[in-house]
């Protein structure tokens, strides 16, 4: 494989990290809002789990394309 495209590979990878980290947060801020409204409340763990996932997604990318560390 052709340097070009391992770098999109890991600037793909990268890019999946970050939309993991961002839907989780826009799914945890709707959890609040709703949790404000109504007596059931409901559970932000699995959200912040795939945030956690998200994020070790991203640094894992940014330490194979040789860009942190």
């Amino acid at each position: 494989m052709n340097d070009l495209m391992k770098d999109f590979l890991y600037y793909f990878i990268a890019f999946l990290g970050i939309l993991i980290m961002f839907i989780s947060v826009i799914n945890m801020w709707i959890i609040d809002t709703k949790n404000k409204n109504s007596e059931h409340k409901k559970s932000k763990s699995k959200h912040v789990k795939l945030l956690i996932v998200g994020l070790i997604v991203y640094i894992l990318s940014r330490i194979l394309h040789g860009q942190l560390l």
